[in-house]
């Protein structure tokens, strides 16, 4: 799963639907909501941990993509 958190280093963002992003606290998400979250709220950023989540997030990026 990906992690997204508020950018900013105080505040919280509420996006409705009782959706919260506390300032610095990272909240895990789809692939598929990560997309959709960080293109519609530029004050959401992806957080990558570890070096083995970032290679599990490029394997699934290529086996998603339509073969020609």
């Amino acid at each position: 799963m990906a992690k997204v958190q508020y950018k900013q280093k105080t505040g919280v963002l509420h996006i409705g639907g009782g959706r919260f992003f506390y300032a610095q606290e990272l909240v895990e998400v789809t692939a598929k909501e990560r997309d959709s979250l960080l293109e519609l709220y530029s004050d959401l950023e992806e957080v990558k941990d570890s070096k083995k989540e970032e290679q599990e997030e490029q394997k699934e990026t290529k086996s998603k993509k339509p073969k020609e």
